[in-house]
């Protein structure tokens, strides 16, 4: 099968929401096994997917969508992707990680990306050559991360800092595409959509120094009840959730990628103490910030 132009394919319209009343339990349980092979939800994840073959009906931010050869969606905590059926055919792959390896792209493009509307058209459709380029780039990805298996701690570093620079830089390719062949109009956004863009935008800019979700119920000139109830209502998760998400992110990217301590990271992120940013980061990913440094680059560091 030959594609012309790159094209953004908005796929079906009509809603089909997860607490839709005749989607039940049982329903859910039937869906869950089919699903089982493949990633259902991408929390705190990031990257892309590219269908190779087959067929598939996906529910992305309520939304049904039908992919087959070609078709891409970028994932992002912005975007809920749930798999629904697929035909016995269907492969793909993934490029996928963490959002801490995506969070620099991911926060210097927010407002490319939200001008972009991803929630709203996060598939889109790639010309062949663009399939070789993503298809080429994940090869190099999969034997990069099997050298890094077999590698000593030194090596497995330098390989670990390449894979994300691969990653980051296909993500990039593929936004790039997405952008230059645009061929939907914008849409016009509602206002609770506005409002967690706003949140999502005002978030990015100020979570070394707010993290109470008054500050930015606060700048949407909302009550707390009322700005909670629309941000998880849109995004299946509360206000709180997204900024534990974000900063976490940011701390794991400065213990991984700089040699600062575990009391200047806290500072850098403004909590009033060494042991309350410890307390904080081990609620969120159940180890303390020298244990995931040591995980995540093979020796420990000195720590000021």
């Amino acid at each position: 099968m030959k594609f012309g132009k790159n094209r953004i394919f908005v796929g079906k319209t009509t809603p089909l929401c997860i607490n839709d009343p005749t989607m039940n339990s049982k329903t859910i349980n039937q869906i869950e096994p089919t699903l089982s092979g493949l990633v259902t939800e991408y929390e705190d994840k990031a990257g892309l997917f590219l269908c190779l073959s087959g067929s598939a009906e996906v529910m992305i931010n309520n939304q049904m969508y039908h992919l087959e050869r070609g078709r891409i969606y970028i994932i992002s905590p912005l975007i809920m992707i749930y798999r629904v059926s697929q035909s016995e055919d269907f492969t793909g792959i993934h490029i996928l990680d963490g959002l801490e390896v995506f969070y620099s792209v991911i926060h210097s493009l927010i407002d490319t990306l939200l001008e972009l509307r991803l929630r709203h058209s996060p598939c889109l459709e790639l010309s062949e050559d663009d399939m070789q380029l993503v298809m080429e780039r994940k090869d190099l990805i999969d034997r990069k991360r099997e050298e890094r298996d077999r590698a000593g701690d030194a090596e497995r570093l330098l390989l670990t800092r390449m894979i994300h620079l691969l990653e980051q830089e296909t993500l990039l390719e593929v936004i790039s595409i997405y952008f230059r062949n645009r061929t939907v109009e914008p849409m016009e956004v509602d206002r609770r959509e506005a409002i967690v863009y706003g949140f999502i935008f005002t978030l990015h800019q100020n979570f070394k120094t707010q993290r109470t979700v008054a500050f930015y119920a606060g700048e949407a000139r909302l009550s707390v009840g009322y700005f909670s109830s629309v941000v998880r209502e849109k995004t299946g998760r509360t206000p709180q959730d997204w900024i534990a998400a974000i900063t976490i992110a940011q701390a794991k990217l400065l213990l991984e990628k700089t040699t600062k301590s575990v009391k200047e990271i806290a500072a850098e992120l403004n909590f009033p103490e060494q042991f309350t940013f410890r307390k904080y980061f081990k609620l969120h990913t159940g180890m303390p910030p020298r244990e995931y440094r040591v995980s995540q680059n093979g020796q420990p560091q000195e720590e000021g």
